[in-house]
C-alpha cells in the first residue's frame, strides 16, 4: 500500500505542477458553465410560461436543470479525462524510464492502481469545482417569492455516480496509456473507448435479441441516469465497479506483457477474461435482484405500492368471455416530450421504473417534432402527451403523474371502465361544484383512476342503471322517499355495491335505513383532544387516524398514513349477529376521544365529557360489509362501506394527508378491483424559478467566464510560482 500511495503522490505533484492542469480544469468548468447557463435560461422561460398559464404543471429544479447538466458532464469527462491519463504510462515508455521501473521491486498492480488513483483524484477535483453551480442555483432560488431550492439529495447521488463513472473512464484511459507509447495515440484510444461505452446503447434498437440487450447493458450514460435522478441502484454500482475492474486488469496485462517473451504474452490476458466473467456474473445477479435507494425528497423515482401491484398484475393470465385462458397483455407507452423539455428526464426515469417492474411493458420516449405519423394517428395536439397502447386499445394522457399513468395501464390492459353513479337530489355534495363543500376534486380523482362518474337523481327516475358498478351517497340532508330507500336496499341485496358517507346531520330516514344492515348511527359528534390531532393542525371536532385502522383490504396499506375526518359520528352494531351480514370495522376513534351528545356543545363551544351520556373512545366510525341476501348458490354478494363523516370527501378535505387514497380504496374495493387498492404515487414538486434580465446577464458572465477564469488563472499562477521556485 505504501508503494501505491508513493506513486499516487508522485503523479499528483507532477500533474499539479504542469500547465495542463489549469487548462483541463478551466476547460471543464467553461463547458459545464455554458450548458448550465443555457439550461437555467430554458428553465426560467418554462417557469414564466407556467406561472402565466396558472396551471401548476411539473416543475422541478433538479430535473429541469441539473439532471440534464449531469448528463452532459458525462460527455465532458469522457472527452477530458483521457488527457489526464494519456501521460501516466506512455511517457514512461517514450522516455525509456520503463526499463528502470521494471527493475524495481514494485508490481504492475501497484503502478497501475497508483497512477489510476491520481487520475481519479483529478476527476474529483473537477467535480468539486462544478458544485459552484449548485450553490449559485440555491442562492438564486432564495431570491424568488416564495423561495425554492434545488434538492441536495439528487445532487449527492449524482456526485457519487460521476465519481464512479470517472473511475471507469480513468481505468480504461490507463489501459490505453499502458498499451501504446505515444501520448497522442493513448489519448485518442482512451477517448474512443469511453465514447464507445457512451454510445453503444444507441445500437440497442438495431441489434437483434441478446445483442441488443447486451448493448443496452453496456451503455455508460444509461447506467448513470438513475444516479442523476437521485436513485442509487445496485445494478449501476456493480456496472461501474465491474467496468473499472476490467479496465484495470487490462492495464496490468498490457504492462505485464512487455516483460514477457512473445510466446508468453497472451497469458496475462487470461486474468482479464476471469475478471470479466466474474463481473458479468455479478451483473446478472444484480439485474435479477436489484436493490434501489431513492433519496429524492418526494420519492420521485420510487413507485408507490399500488403502482407496483398494478404492474405485477400484468403478468397474470386473463380469461376471455368464453372462459378460456389468454396470455398476459403486452402494454406499450409512447411518451411525446421535446428533447429540450425539462420534464423529459423525469418522465424517462418514471417509465424506466415502470419497465423494471414487469416484462409485459415497454416504452418509447419520442420527440413530437420528428414523429408526424404517430401524432396524427393518436390525435396529439400538445407536447407532454403520453399514449398507453394495448392491442387495439389506447388511452391519451396529458402530462400524467405516476398514479394517472398506472391507472391508465390497468384500464387499457384490462379493457374496463366501471360506471360509478353519484346520488343527488337530497342535498348531497355535488360533483360539479368546485367550492369547498363540493366534491369535484374526488370526482376528478375517480375519473383519473379510470372510472366513469355519472350523477343519478333517483327522485326523478326510480331505477338504477344496469351498468352501475357502484353507488356513492355522500351527505344527504333531506329525507328520501320510501321508494328510493327500498330501491337502494334492493340494489345492494341483489349484489350491488354502495359507499355511504353519513355525518352527524344525517336525516332520520337515512339513519333508519342503515339499521337493516346492522349499522346504528349514533347522531353524536366525536371530540378528539389528542396530541395527533393537535400536531395535524386540526380542531377538537376533527378525528385524525394514523394507526387505528381495522384489518381489512381497504385500509391494510394505510398503516402509519394519516387521514382526517371533520364532524364524525360514531357507529355501532344493532345486534350481536346478523347471519347475512359480514361486517369489518375499518376506522376507530382514538382512546381519549368521546362522542359528544350535548346539543349545545355538539357543533360549537367548549365540550366536556359526561360519563353518563357520552361514548368514550375508541369507537368505530367506519365499517365495510358484505351482504349475502341474493338467492341462488352463485349469487353475487353485495358490498357496502359506511363512513360516519360526510365532510371527509369534500374539496376542503379530500386532498389532506391520506384522504384521497382512502376514498379511492373504498371505491376500488366496492367494484372488486383489488389491484387498485393501495397507496398511490404523488405528483412531483412545483418549483418555478423566475429571474430578471439583469440577473440572467450576471449569471451568464459568472458561470461561463467568471468562475472558470478564477480557477484557471489562479491555478496557472500557482503553477508558474512553483516552477520558478524549483
Amino acid at each position: 500500500m505504501r508503494q501505491i500511495l508513493a506513486i499516487f503522490r508522485r503523479e499528483m505533484r507532477a500533474f499539479s505542477m504542469s500547465t495542463m492542469a489549469p487548462v483541463i480544469g478551466a476547460g471543464f468548468l467553461v463547458l459545464t458553465g455554458l450548458f448550465y447557463y443555457l439550461f437555467v435560461l430554458g428553465y426560467a422561460e418554462s417557469s414564466l410560461a407556467t406561472v402565466r398559464s396558472g396551471r401548476p404543471v411539473f416543475l422541478n429544479i433538479h430535473a429541469g436543470i441539473f439532471h440534464r447538466l449531469y448528463g452532459d458532464m458525462v460527455l465532458f469527462l469522457v472527452f477530458l479525462l483521457p488527457a489526464v491519463t494519456m501521460r501516466l504510462l506512455s511517457s514512461e515508455y517514450r522516455s525509456g524510464r520503463y526499463d528502470l521501473i521494471a527493475s524495481w521491486p514494485v508490481s504492475e498492480w501497484s503502478w497501475v492502481v497508483g497512477k489510476w488513483m491520481s487520475a481519479v483524484a483529478v476527476a474529483k477535483a473537477l467535480l468539486l469545482g462544478a458544485l459552484f453551480y449548485f450553490v449559485v442555483t440555491w442562492l438564486l432560488g432564495g431570491l424568488t417569492n416564495p423561495p425554492v431550492h434545488p434538492d441536495w439529495q439528487p445532487m449527492l447521488t449524482s456526485f457519487v455516480g460521476l465519481v464512479l463513472l470517472s473511475c471507469a473512464v480513468c481505468a480504461w484511459g490507463v489501459f490505453a496509456s499502458a498499451l501504446v507509447s505515444h501520448q497522442a495515440a493513448a489519448y485518442f484510444l482512451g477517448f474512443a473507448i469511453g465514447l464507445g461505452l457512451f454510445l453503444v446503447g444507441q445500437f440497442e434498437v438495431f441489434l437483434p435479441g441478446a445483442l441488443g440487450v447486451a448493448a443496452g447493458q453496456l451503455a455508460l450514460g444509461e447506467h448513470f441516469l438513475r444516479f442523476a435522478g437521485g436513485v442509487i441502484d445496485s445494478r449501476d454500482v456493480v456496472y461501474f465497479l465491474g467496468v473499472t475492474a476490467v479496465g484495470l486488469a487490462a492495464a496490468v496485462a498490457a504492462m505485464t506483457q512487455r516483460r514477457l517473451p512473445t510466446v508468453r504474452r497472451g497469458r496475462p490476458w487470461l486474468t482479464v477474461l476471469v475478471v470479466m466473467a466474474v463481473v458479468v456474473f455479478l451483473q446478472v445477479v444484480a439485474a435479477r435482484r436489484p436493490l434501489r435507494v431513492d433519496l429524492t425528497p418526494d420519492r420521485l423515482y420510487s413507485l408507490a405500492p399500488q403502482t407496483e401491484q398494478i404492474l405485477q398484475s400484468l403478468e397474470k393470465d386473463r380469461k376471455s368471455a368464453d372462459g378460456s385462458v389468454m396470455a398476459p397483455p403486452a402494454v406499450e407507452i409512447l411518451a411525446f416530450y421535446q428533447r429540450l423539455d425539462g420534464a423529459r428526464q423525469g418522465m424517462q426515469a418514471l417509465l424506466r421504473s415502470f419497465d423494471d417492474q414487469t416484462g409485459q411493458l415497454s416504452f418509447r420516449l419520442l420527440d413530437p417534432d420528428t414523429e408526424p405519423e404517430l401524432i396524427r394517428e393518436y390525435g396529439i395536439n400538445v407536447a407532454r402527451s403520453v399514449v398507453v397502447v394495448c392491442e387495439d386499445r389506447h388511452r391519451l394522457l396529458l402530462e400524467p403523474d405516476e398514479g394517472q399513468l398506472a391507472s391508465a395501464v390497468f384500464r387499457v390492459a384490462n379493457d374496463t371502465r366501471p360506471a360509478v353513479y353519484w346520488l343527488i337530489g337530497h342535498g348531497e355534495a355535488r360533483i360539479d361544484l368546485g367550492e369547498t363543500g363540493g366534491a369535484s376534486q374526488l370526482a376528478g380523482q375517480l375519473v383519473d383512476t379510470g372510472y366513469d362518474i355519472r350523477p343519478l337523481a333517483l327522485g326523478e327516475r326510480l331505477s338504477i342503471p344496469p351498468d352501475a358498478a357502484a353507488l356513492i351517497w355522500a351527505g344527504p340532508k333531506l329525507n328520501p322517499s320510501a321508494e328510493v330507500l327500498d330501491l337502494l336496499a334492493d340494489y345492494v341485496d341483489a349484489g350491488g355495491a354502495m359507499a355511504c358517507f353519513f355525518g352527524p346531520d344525517s336525516p332520520p330516514a337515512v339513519q333508519d335505513w342503515t339499521l337493516q344492515y346492522n349499522v346504528q348511527q349514533n347522531d353524536d359528534v366525536v371530540v378528539s383532544p389528542n396530541r395527533s390531532s393537535a400536531l395535524a393542525g386540526v380542531g377538537l371536532r376533527t378525528v385524525t387516524v394514523s394507526s387505528n385502522y381495522g384489518n381489512h383490504r381497504i385500509v391494510r396499506s394505510m398503516e402509519a398514513v394519516a387521514t382526517t375526518f371533520p364532524l364524525v359520528q360514531t357507529l355501532r352494531s344493532v345486534s350481536a349477529e346478523m347471519p347475512d351480514i359480514e361486517g369489518v370495522i375499518i376506522l376507530l376513534t382514538v382512546p381519549d376521544s368521546w362522542g359528544e351528545t350535548d346539543l349545545e356543545t355538539r357543533y360549537s363551544g367548549v365540550p366536556s365529557y359526561d360519563p353518563a351520556l357520552d361514548r368514550v373512545g375508541p369507537k368505530p366510525f367506519g365499517v365495510a360489509m358484505q351482504i349475502d341476501r341474493a338467492e341462488g348458490p352463485e349469487a353475487p354478494r353485495g358490498r357496502m362501506v359506511v363512513i360516519g363523516s360526510s365532510a371527509f370527501i369534500t374539496n376542503a378535505n379530500i386532498g389532506l394527508y391520506g384522504n384521497r387514497d382512502l376514498a379511492l380504496n373504498i371505491v376500488s374495493w366496492l367494484v372488486q378491483e383489488e389491484d387498485l387498492v393501495g397507496i398511490r404515487g404523488r405528483r412531483a414538486s412545483y418549483q418555478p424559478l423566475l429571474l430578471e434580465d439583469g440577473t440572467k446577464d450576471v449569471l451568464g458572465w459568472v458561470s461561463v467566464l467568471g468562475w472558470p477564469g478564477l480557477i484557471g488563472l489562479g491555478w496557472f499562477g500557482l503553477v508558474i510560482l512553483r516552477q520558478r521556485r524549483h
